[in-house]
């Protein structure tokens, strides 16, 4: 689907938009038409947002001072970073919400399948390319999302897809955990993987093909969509998502029926193979060396990538105004949105890096307040508990006791079991609960991880009353702080550590 297609359906989120806002239709009927269009009515439904499909996270100038355009026009009240690497404005005037949604579509933005049943924004390895891995994955995360969007006009997914791309052991963007992953390997291929996915009933993916070649890339993607469409479950949304195909299908029967499927689709002829061009940087270094230690080199020699994590992935509207006045004539440099909520600013020489971190001084100063949250239930029509502002309370809390860096872990914290925040994949990791004794609650688990070869979804110790989250890591900090360590060393990965230091708040819970 290319912009001219895409504005000739807008009419309809239009209409749509206009009579939900003047109260002529129910917030239902326009979820189920808005979220295609990538725009949600916020709770109350008196404001709304937009979200904005980034492939691999990547905003170049003309897309920021797009968004920027927005921020002056239409005022949002929040910008939230996503952990599927997209950017979303909050708090929009509904009249305000289509004219953002068609003026995207001029700067190479659309929005277009960012919610609903349709196959979201393609996540990859958000410093590929200027990092060193096996190859660089982020123009096959391009290709994959424009493929995607065109080969599934005029299909009817069971549920939303996700698709993911890595290139590094870390595995940020949880490719092996997606509805389908990419995994790029030392030989130039791909490990395939698929039936993943997080929530109710989290599943790691199960390795359905090994050494693909790049080039055939799309001929996977064709073979999900196909086998989503003819074996997912359209009758019971909470059974939707492609890892229950698993429950009907088995392991083995799932993995030979996707194989089935990528024979069907070479055989067609009618799915492409891809050649990206590869990403190259001209821009030299100019001897200069940051001092700023948000600063990490670059393979490109004499250049440098910053690191940005405001806090909760909310930069200031104000803040990404004053971001591209500076980084605006900074030759070759590019913004990455990472699925850890981060900023990146990369192809920076030693003197732009000192120069963007002056801008940027606002932002985490500890791992802990480098945690990752969802917007959480004072915003999110489904949210359960407010995610958001527990975060808010726990750096104030972190900061109040003048705890050292370290001495708390980076957690994820999700205001429900939807699992935006990946918090079943957190060190430790929060999910919004059911009440305890009258009181909001969040179930807290353990031990999860995304590294590639320890891949984990944790295990939950027990549920915490909201008001009692603070004094809950406040007690883990000072028993860490007592050791004269920090919470890695201190931990170990026991959670016996945990329910030794603060148990006397933990009740039991049930799953993850």
């Amino acid at each position: 689907m290319d912009g001219k297609e895409y504005r000739a359906i807008l009419p309809r989120f239009n209409d749509a938009t206009e009579k939900f806002y003047s109260g002529e239709m129910s917030v239902k009927e326009y979820k189920g038409i808005s979220g295609g269009f990538g725009s949600y009515a916020q709770r109350g439904g008196k404001e709304g947002m937009v979200r904005f499909r980034l492939s691999g996270g990547v905003i170049t100038k003309d897309k920021l001072g797009f968004i920027c355009d927005c921020i002056r026009r239409y005022n949002p009240k929040m910008v939230h970073m996503t952990t599927c690497q997209s950017v979303q404005l909050h708090g929009l005037a509904g009249p305000s919400i289509p004219k953002i949604v068609d003026g995207a579509i001029d700067h190479d933005i659309l929005t277009y399948g960012g919610g609903g049943d349709y196959p979201r924004n393609v996540t990859a390895t958000p410093l590929s390319g200027v990092i060193r891995t096996p190859f660089d994955v982020q123009p096959y995360a391009e290709c994959a999302g424009r493929f995607l969007l065109d080969y599934t006009v005029g299909k009817k997914l069971p549920r939303k897809l996700k698709v993911g791309f890595s290139n590094t052991a870390e595995n940020m963007t949880d490719a092996t955990a997606r509805d389908l992953g990419f995994v790029a390997k030392e030989n130039g291929k791909f490990d395939v993987y698929s039936g993943g996915g997080l929530g109710n009933n989290p599943r790691l993916g199960l390795l359905v093909r090994e050494d693909a070649e790049p080039e055939d890339v799309c001929f996977y993607l064709a073979a999900m969509v196909d086998m989503f469409i003819a074996c997912g479950d359209y009758e019971n949304r909470s059974h939707a998502r492609v890892r229950y195909m698993r429950d009907s299908l088995g392991d083995d029967g799932y993995i030979a029926r996707f194989n089935e499927e990528v024979g069907k689709t070479v055989s067609c002829g009618d799915v492409p193979k891809v050649h990206p061009a590869p990403r190259t940087v001209s821009k030299k270094g100019d001897g200069t060396v940051p001092g700023t230690t948000r600063a990490r080199p670059q393979i490109q020699e004499g250049l440098f990538y910053l690191v940005y994590h405001p806090i909760g992935g909310d930069p200031a509207p104000e803040k990404v105004l004053e971001i591209y006045d500076a980084i605006k004539d900074i030759p070759d440099a590019e913004i990455r949105i990472g699925p850890n909520e981060t900023m990146y600013f990369v192809n920076l020489t030693g003197s732009e890096a000192d120069m963007m971190a002056e801008v940027t001084s606002d932002g985490a100063r500890t791992v802990f307040e480098s945690s990752v949250s969802c917007v959480g239930s004072t915003i999110c029509q489904i949210g359960l508990r407010d995610s958001r502002g527990l975060l808010d309370r726990l750096i104030s809390m972190e900061r109040g006791n003048g705890f050292a860096d370290g001495v708390l872990p980076m957690i994820r914290i999700s205001g429900c079991v939807s699992s935006c925040a990946a918090h079943q994949l957190g060190t430790v990791g929060l999910r919004g609960g059911p009440a305890i004794e009258g009181e909001a609650s969040f179930v807290v688990s353990v031990n999860g991880s995304h590294v590639r070869g320890k891949e984990r979804i944790g295990d939950v110790v027990g549920s915490v009353k909201e008001s009692e989250v603070p004094a809950f890591f406040e007690a883990i900090g000072k028993a860490v702080q007592s050791e004269g360590t920090t919470f890695r060393e201190w931990y170990g990965g026991d959670p016996e550590r945990i329910k030794a230091a603060g148990g006397r708040y933990l009740r039991t819970a049930g799953t993850s």
